[in-house]
C-alpha cells in the first residue's frame, strides 16, 4: 500500500514539472507558419503532356499530333504499320496464349448424363464404381 501510495504521488509530480516546463516554454518561443524550402541544387524540369484517352492517360507525346511528310513525300511511300518493339514479357505472355490454343484437353473419368442426373438427383453417392462380386452359397 505504501509503494503504491509513493508512486502515485511520484506520477503526479512528473507530469506537473512536464506540463509546467511545456506550459512556460512555449510562451518565449514565436512560432511561423512559413516553411523554406531550399531549391539550390535542383535541376531545370522539362514539362510531359498527359492526354486522357477513355479511361485511362497517356503520358508524353506518342508522335500522334506530329505533322506528316509534306507534299510529294506522302503519295512515295505506302503506309506500313510499325511495329512497337516488344520485350520479353510480352513475347513470353504470346507464347503461352498460343500453347493454351494448342493444347489437348482429354477428359478422364467423365460421366453421362443419366449419371449425371444420378448424381444431382443424390441417387448415386459417388462417381467411382466399386466392382462387386456377388457370390451365394458359396464357402
Amino acid at each position: 500500500m505504501i509503494f503504491a501510495l509513493v508512486l502515485t504521488i511520484a506520477y503526479v509530480l512528473y507530469y506537473a514539472v512536464v506540463i509546467a516546463k511545456d506550459l512556460q516554454g512555449k510562451k518565449g518561443r514565436t512560432s511561423s507558419a512559413e516553411e523554406v524550402f531550399d531549391l539550390e541544387g535542383m535541376e531545370e524540369e522539362e514539362s510531359v503532356e498527359v492526354s486522357e484517352a477513355g479511361d485511362s492517360f497517356q503520358v508524353g507525346n506518342t508522335g500522334e499530333n506530329q505533322p506528316g511528310p509534306s507534299g510529294s513525300d506522302a503519295n512515295d511511300f505506302p503506309e506500313q504499320p510499325e511495329e512497337a518493339p516488344r520485350n520479353a514479357a510480352e513475347e513470353k505472355a504470346e507464347q503461352l496464349k498460343s500453347d493454351l490454343l494448342e493444347a489437348d484437353i482429354t477428359s478422364e473419368n467423365g460421366v453421362t448424363a443419366p449419371e449425371l442426373h444420378e448424381l444431382l438427383e443424390g441417387k448415386r453417392e459417388t462417381l467411382f464404381k466399386i466392382p462387386m462380386k456377388v457370390t451365394r452359397n458359396e464357402l
